[in-house]
């Protein structure tokens, strides 16, 4: 009996806990059985055979090798146990462009059946289970646990992880440490942030008919599979939103960050993805979830500083998923589908046509208010300079305009004028856009640099312009007498700035021709700036005397001006001021 009541501790020991009880994710691949038609071509549309899961899953999706080249369409259909099969679904690449599919939600199946056009090299089919009924000692289990935790949860109180999350205005959202408390699908790295310009819209492909309460198991399982199966390092999506009208945060980093996510390939770095739980090619979104995805655009595109209407024109970062080529400029209403930038049917049909209505809903739920650095309205701005060399000591006169993507001037606009050194591109001057955009500044430089403008507007980046490079000249100074004995020393001295280690003195005599021409080239040191050099005259006649300066890592090439001097014969020798240039 001792024995008996331990193994009732042990079981219940989970379950007595104000924690919501959450199982142990089960994950396993299989690779299918080929088709008799795959074997005699290896190629062309097969039907692979039926697959009995040695554990009955939630969630499977299909990767493939690498080295795979062929475009691949994939669908798939499942059942419970040798009930009624699921209509075929077709799954989407994975949204990043992977080789592989994105999962699709099962909701505890036990069969599973492939179509492909071609079948790929290496497939292999990817397994989740979070909702504990793998099998039917785990069903047991699960249930028991369960009933436990909400007795006991009844009985003394809310749990703390229940309480959704409220940040700056935001609408409830269930944190991840409520639908993952064991830290079953912990990120590998942090995730980087970017701006967002725009939400984009999708849906997870899953049945609709799912419960309440199955929400955590299944944006759960899809962590699983993102992480483990397509390689990322966290769940793909920013958001997720049930039918029921809750809202899940995805990918770490804080809801209230540009959070990075892996959701559109090409715009990862410039929208936020809320993806809805099922498949909407035939039925849409009940009013509950499209209310719920009104609210969380509305909240996190307001506090980034972008509208939930109007249009917005991001550049393309290309990828094997993407409509569009890299660099291309693709223009997106503010609340997109998936399906306007990548080459997929999400977010399915039905909610596609949904958008107008979540955009008018957007329009009336309450915006995020900015608490920090936003995503400003972004633009263009050019950086033009009247001459792209210029002296030491003298300052680069710089301009532009500041413009939005669709022509308007932008006022009012701070204009950072930067210049790069070997780590970062560092402030150097500020302007202020007048009210046609344009904006001016000088920027004083005794180096050589590469230059840009970038465009603050409401406290964010807004643009930045290419890329500009100014050169400076040393200035170069030098003195000596205006007339000279041929064949006497003649001394030279002079300055450069900034100091340089040495220079080359030209000697240049005029011909009968009345031009110059060089008749020799010395060396000169210089010391801390400043140099002192001797030289001869070898014959009577009016020279040249000019300083050069070849050009290093921080500065461009130049030369002093002309010192020009007459060397004469002894007996018309006479006392004479210096001559000077510079």
């Amino acid at each position: 009996m001792a024995v008996v009541l331990g193994v009732l501790a042990w079981v219940a020991a989970p379950a007595l806990s104000l924690e919501p009880y959450t199982p142990e994710v089960t994950e396993f691949e299989l690779s299918p059985p080929a088709s008799a038609s795959a074997r005699a071509a290896g190629a062309g549309p097969v039907v692979l055979p039926v697959m009995r899961a040695p554990e009955r899953f939630d969630l499977v999706g299909l990767r493939w090798s690498t080295r795979e080249r062929r475009e691949i369409h994939a669908e798939l259909r499942v059942r419970r146990d040798g009930g009624p099969w699921s209509r075929w679904l077709e799954v989407g690449h994975a949204e990043n462009g992977e080789h592989g599919t994105g999962p699709m939600l099962t909701g505890g199946t036990d069969d599973v059946q492939v179509r492909l056009n071609r079948r790929p090299a290496g497939l292999k089919l990817h397994f989740v289970n979070a909702t504990g009924t793998a099998d039917r000692a785990s069903r047991v289990l699960t249930t028991f646990r369960r009933a436990a935790n909400s007795a006991v949860i009844a009985a003394l109180g809310t749990p703390a992880t229940a309480a959704r999350r409220q940040v700056s205005g935001a609408p409830p959202i269930v944190p991840r440490e409520q639908w993952d408390p064991a830290g079953q699908c912990k990120p590998r790295s942090a995730a980087g942030t970017g701006e967002v310009q725009f939400a984009m819209v999708h849906h997870t492909v899953t049945s609709n008919l799912y419960d309440a309460d199955d929400g955590p198991s299944m944006v759960l399982a899809i962590c699983r599979y993102h992480r483990n199966s397509n390689g990322w390092t966290d769940i793909g999506y920013n958001f997720l939103v049930d039918r029921y009208g809750t809202i899940y945060e995805g990918r770490a980093g804080g809801i209230d960050q540009a959070v990075v996510g892996a959701q559109a390939q090409g715009y990862n770095a410039v929208s936020t993805g809320i993806s809805n739980l099922g498949t909407f090619v035939s039925a849409g979104q009940t009013d509950a979830g499209l209310q719920a995805n009104a609210r969380i655009i509305a909240w996190k595109l307001g506090i980034h500083g972008a509208p939930v209407d109007g249009e917005v024109t991001v550049r393309s970062a290309g990828g094997s998923a993407n409509r569009y080529p890299a660099g291309r400029q693709v223009t997106f209403q503010r609340i997109s589908g998936h399906r306007d930038g990548g080459e997929t049917a999400c977010p399915g049909a039905a909610l596609y046509d949904q958008l107008p209505t979540i955009r008018q809903l957007a329009a009336n739920a309450p915006a995020g208010i900015p608490g920090g650095p936003v995503t400003a309205v972004p633009g263009t701005v050019s950086l033009e300079a009247p001459t792209r060399t210029i002296a030491f000591g003298q300052s680069a006169q710089v301009g532009g305009r500041a413009m939005t993507v669709n022509g308007a001037p932008i006022p009012n606009a701070e204009v950072r004028v930067q210049v790069q050194t070997s780590s970062r591109w560092q402030t150097s001057v500020r302007a202020t856009t007048g009210a046609d955009g344009s904006w001016l500044a000088a920027l004083p430089s005794s180096r050589s640099r590469k230059v840009r403008a970038v465009v603050y507007s409401g406290g964010a980046r807004a643009a930045t312009s290419k890329t500009l490079s100014l050169a400076v000249q040393p200035l170069i100074e030098a003195r000596a007498a205006k007339r000279v004995v041929f064949g006497r020393r003649l001394t030279v001295t002079g300055r450069v700035r900034p100091a340089k280690t040495s220079l080359v003195m030209e000697i240049a005599r005029e011909g009968r021709d009345r031009e110059f021409h060089t008749v020799s080239r010395v060396r000169v040191r210089v010391s801390k700036g400043t140099f002192r050099v001797a030289t001869r005259l070898k014959r009577p006649a009016l020279h040249r005397l000019r300083f050069v300066f070849r050009g290093d890592s921080t500065n461009a090439p130049s030369q002093s001006g002309d010192v020009v001097l007459r060397a004469i014969r002894p007996r018309a020798a006479a006392g004479g001021a210096g001559a000077s240039t510079r």
